[in-house]
């Protein structure tokens, strides 16, 4: 028996050793990416910066990992609290962010006249402040989760390691999960917040030119 139980934690550890090696370590998040600082920049500015996250979001390596992540189904619970836990606020912010992901092509649409492709908009739905307003709480309330999952995340290892052989295993599941949607959680919350923020100056700066040219 005492033979049988040390071959299991052996093969435990070599579990916990290939998990870790076969599921890279994301970037620390230590900031908020939701958090946009303005920084005054003229109409012209703001429609390259525009440009330059457009390209992001349209760039292969983008589109490749964002379908990874919308491939993703979430995992049973494994009995380790807070590797589920974890689990669970990952999967409710991948679904906040793919119920929210028609707002930002919206708003541009609405500021620009114009698609993320750069073609005339028609049937334009405008967005009213507060749904703007809201939607900027959102990821504000996204981005704090995620520097809050960073830092759980490093934990994690050593709760799995004193679950239990079945319960490990299980919990290894949802902790290549939860690395797998945190890099890119990071980056769609960053970018909605920055185009967001971008469109809301545009919008603004256009309405004072308009308003002094009259």
């Amino acid at each position: 028996m005492k033979k049988l139980i040390l071959t299991a934690a052996f093969a435990f550890a070599v579990c916990l050793g290939a998990n870790a090696q076969s599921t890279p370590e994301p970037a620390a998040i230590t900031e908020n990416p939701a958090e946009v600082k303005s920084d005054g920049k003229s109409l012209d500015q703001l429609k390259e910066e525009r440009a330059a996250l457009i390209a992001m979001v349209k760039s292969e390596d983008y589109q490749k990992r964002l379908a990874k992540v919308d491939g993703l189904k979430a995992p049973k619970e494994s009995g380790v609290a807070s590797v589920d836990a974890l689990s669970t606020l990952v999967t409710t912010m991948l679904g906040q962010l793919k119920d929210n992901r028609n707002m930002v092509p919206q708003l541009y649409a609405s500021v620009t006249g114009q698609t993320l492709d750069g073609v005339a908009a028609t049937g334009i739905q405008p967005i009213s402040p507060d749904q703007m307003v809201a939607f900027s709480k959102l990821c504000l309330a996204m981005g704090s989760n995620l520097v809050k999952s960073s830092k759980d995340l490093v934990t994690l290892p050593g709760d799995i390691s004193s679950a239990g052989f079945m319960k490990g295993l299980k919990a290894l599941k949802s902790v290549a999960y939860i690395k797998s949607a945190i890099g890119i959680l990071k980056d769609e919350i960053s970018y909605n917040s920055k185009m967001v923020s971008n469109l809301m100056e545009t919008n603004k700066l256009a309405s004072l030119t308009a308003t002094t040219t009259k």
